[in-house]
């Protein structure tokens, strides 16, 4: 892909983020979701893999699926209240269809079986914007709207996306495949307050990103793809694998770590509204993510892989520029949780 289609690609991505942020027109709406979805095909595709274009039509088909769910549901509503405003949607019909298109949008159970498949399709680096960046338009609109959300709906979906987030990663080898697993089980963490307490939900997102990112960066910097190479990444770079470790741990939601904050807002919030049950199966449901990490930081740090190098020094020979972001990115990851204090 020559430079300016990477542009034009960039600036489309990110233009159409921005405007569904701040717009509050359906038809709005939904024209920067298809811009975004034709955006992001050609970056998935452009290895010319078969499993590439396999991932790409799968996207592309669930995406366009959802947005023609969106508009038909905002359409029917326009015809029989002539509104199109996205915080004056009412109708419990119309926001209940519009929900489940946007959990399609972000891979919340029960709509979360494209997900493993498009990332493992897709580059590392384009998995990353997957399941990062492409999860800030639906996002918004749920967001935006929050107040008129579907509670049963969203509540569901998240004790789902959290339990099957951590089964589903149990049984795979790649790390993209785990990664987005990982995502389900997040959104099913973002899902759970998003209509009481949107700000909580809106935090947890970033963290989200902010932990994911390094781990990302990480696997690419040491063209890492499945959970036997990252057990040779303390022979490439020592550094390197503390931060992978930490950022790991983070993601898991240990305590004292960044990662905890959103764990402990959610349930506290959860409390505070009576819903015990739910707030109990979310803990409980994600017991399977935390085995999974913990898999992870002990085949990172505890394992040797069974042919070592011969190099007794590999990593002083590394031709790796270790960059100064996953490092910034992991100190954040770990030494953020007093900031809850005052939230």
């Amino acid at each position: 892909m020559n430079p300016m289609s990477w542009i034009t690609v960039i600036m489309s991505i990110t233009m159409s983020t921005i405007l569904i942020t701040t717009t509050t027109h359906w038809l709005m709406a939904w024209v920067c979701l298809e811009i975004n979805t034709l955006s992001i095909t050609p970056m998935i595709s452009k290895t010319h893999h078969p499993r590439a274009t396999e991932a790409t039509t799968k996207y592309f088909l669930v995406q366009t699926m959802a947005s023609i769910t969106i508009m038909f549901a905002t359409t029917m509503n326009a015809l029989s209240s002539s509104n199109w405003e996205i915080n004056l949607t009412t109708d419990y019909m119309t926001m209940s269809v519009i929900t489940l298109a946007l959990m399609m949008k972000l891979a919340a159970a029960p709509f979360h079986f494209w997900l493993p498949e498009v990332a493992q399709g897709a580059t590392t680096m384009t998995a990353l914007t997957i399941l990062t960046w492409q999860k800030i338009a639906p996002l918004s609109l749920l967001l935006t709207n929050h107040q008129n959300s579907n509670l049963s709906i969203l509540n569901l979906s998240a004790i789902m996306s959290i339990l099957m987030g951590g089964l589903g990663g149990l049984n795979q080898t790649q790390m993209r495949k785990m990664m987005a697993y990982s995502s389900i089980s997040h959104t099913g963490w973002v899902l759970a307050t998003i209509s009481m307490a949107p700000n909580i939900s809106s935090l947890t997102f970033m963290i989200y990103i902010l932990t994911t990112t390094p781990i990302f960066l990480l696997l690419n910097l040491s063209l890492s793809t499945t959970i036997k190479d990252i057990g040779t990444i303390w022979t490439m770079s020592p550094h390197l694998m503390s931060i992978m470790l930490m950022s790991i741990l983070s993601l898991s939601g240990l305590p004292p770590l960044t990662g905890f904050m959103p764990k402990w807002l959610i349930l506290n919030k959860l409390m505070s509204f009576n819903l015990t049950m739910e707030a109990t199966l979310m803990a409980l449901s994600s017991l399977p993510s935390l085995y999974l990490y913990t898999r992870l930081t002990y085949i990172l740090t505890m394992t040797l892989p069974p042919h070592p190098s011969t190099m007794s020094m590999k990593w002083r020979m590394l031709h790796m520029n270790p960059s100064i972001i996953p490092s910034t990115l992991m100190t954040m990851t770990t030494l953020l949780l007093p900031l809850s204090l005052n939230i």
